[in-house]
């Protein structure tokens, strides 16, 4: 009887401690948009300082809507319309864009680490200050957008001073300027 109760505490403080380290692994990246915010941001067309974090806004249209220093932290703004709209200081670091219509917008200082824009449409965009060269542009159309590339690190087989042999994957340079499409 005594060794079945301590059978019994083990195996509730092993359940516990397998709770408690996922909790710990997991948690952090969970992240949830608080529901309000959404709710104002579709009825309104405005959310300045909004958490919208891991929101699915995929396919929304929104014209000249305001999230100014808003948090789209891990978003899906996939086939989203932002047209003319106003994301200045916000934070869209993992967020996907792919194949948003983003004509016009003002990116202004945002935080795009790791944000996908692949087939995305800057034109007319407002992207200084923005840290566009962590973000990925694939076949994304920056015709006549206002975007400072020239800091951006550029693939060391299109580097005619760089010591690294070309095709060398090992580095961990960005190749932006690789795949922007050619600009008139």
């Amino acid at each position: 009887m005594e060794l079945s109760r301590r059978k019994k505490k083990r195996m509730k403080f092993g359940v516990f401690a397998i709770a408690i380290t996922l909790g710990t692994i997991f948690g952090p990246a969970v992240q949830a948009a608080d529901p309000q915010h959404v709710a104002q941001l579709k009825q309104v067309n405005a959310c300045e300082g909004c958490d919208l974090s891991g929101a699915d806004l995929s396919g929304l249209i929104l014209i000249h809507a305001n999230l100014r220093n808003a948090n789209l932290q891990g978003a899906n703004l996939r086939n989203t319309s932002l047209l003319l709209s106003n994301l200045e200081n916000a934070n869209l670091e993992n967020a996907n864009l792919t194949a948003a219509y983003l004509y016009g917008s003002n990116f202004e200082n945002a935080k795009l680490t790791s944000t996908d824009f692949t087939q995305a449409v800057l034109r007319s965009a407002q992207l200084q200050g923005a840290d566009v060269c962590v973000a990925n542009l694939t076949g994304a159309d920056l015709t006549d957008a206002d975007v400072n590339l020239d800091d951006c690190p550029i693939s060391p087989a299109d580097s005619s001073t760089s010591d690294t042999p070309a095709g060398n994957d090992s580095n961990e340079e960005s190749l932006i300027k690789d795949t922007l499409p050619d600009t008139p």
